[in-house]
């Protein structure tokens, strides 16, 4: 009870600098990323002694799995090092017992919940910037359905088709909005990263973990590539006098946060939220 309590009150401590540093400024800090996965390992290292080796065991295994999910992520360009760092350290934190009894699944379930609260929360952030970027959102996704003439068309055949289908077979209902739903959301969430996620910005004002939205070229040599900025691309775009394009992308560690306290507070809110929408 007194580890449970002790690392809720430092990770949640911690989740929310980071989601401030993230809505903020975009970047988690390496020293609170690095920092909440010593001290989770501290604090189960410290009460090892007298509850068992399990409790470390638990860290240790929940790390290793949140470590290739980390990768996996950072490496297919999902998640920047703010990001997967922070998911290393929740692995730490919320373990996977050694017994495999129902509370081995918290991890599961806390990704889970990351990953459908993300999905929600994204959404939300998204419609707050194109409504206040809504100019520029309202000229490209005018353009674009203009563009998409034929798909929309398509898409809202098919749906017809399912409510044709609905008169005969009742369970083809919740198909019906599936093509036209997912026409509008691909082409709301394309038209918001074009009008609302790229920008142009100095080299001496880029940061770890910044998106480079296309190659950097100097003549016909690509100096970096398109992808996730590390320490080392930083010293080598600085000398450049051209403006770089960089893609800002949803601030996801809130959703870090919005997962957590889900853990905390019982699968039970999940679930209702679940029912809810489905």
């Amino acid at each position: 009870m007194v580890l449970d309590v002790t690392l809720i009150a430092i990770t949640l401590i911690a989740l929310l600098i980071a989601s401030y540093s993230d809505i903020r400024t975009r970047e988690v800090p390496d020293w609170l990323n690095y920092g909440l996965i010593f001290a989770a390992f501290g604090v189960r290292i410290i009460f090892s002694f007298e509850l068992g080796w399990t409790v470390l065991f638990s860290g240790i295994l929940g790390f290793i799995i949140c470590l290739a999910l980390a990768f996996l992520f950072y490496y297919t360009g999902q998640w920047g090092g703010g990001d997967s760092k922070l998911l290393m350290a929740m692995g730490v934190i919320i373990g996977i017992n050694y017994s495999f009894n129902a509370d081995s699944w918290n991890l599961l379930f806390f990704f889970l919940a990351l990953l459908f609260l993300g999905a929600i929360y994204g959404l939300i952030y998204m419609i707050v910037i194109a409504i206040v970027k809504r100019k520029l959102f309202v000229k490209d996704i005018t353009k674009r359905m203009k563009k998409q003439k034929k798909l929309h068309s398509f898409t809202l055949i098919v749906s017809l088709i399912f409510v044709v289908l609905t008169i005969f077979q009742s369970f083809f209902w919740p198909l019906i909005i599936l093509p036209l739903g997912m026409f509008y959301l691909f082409s709301f969430v394309n038209s918001v990263e074009k009008t609302c996620f790229f920008k142009k910005i100095k080299p001496e004002n880029l940061t770890e973990g910044d998106w480079l939205a296309e190659d950097v070229k100097v003549g016909t040599k690509i100096i970096v590539a398109a992808k996730t900025l590390e320490k080392e691309d930083l010293v080598k775009l600085l000398p450049l006098k051209n403006l770089i394009l960089i893609k800002e992308g949803v601030p996801f560690v809130p959703s870090f946060l919005f997962a957590y306290l889900v853990l905390i507070f019982g699968r039970e809110v999940f679930d209702f939220i679940i029912k809810r929408l489905f």
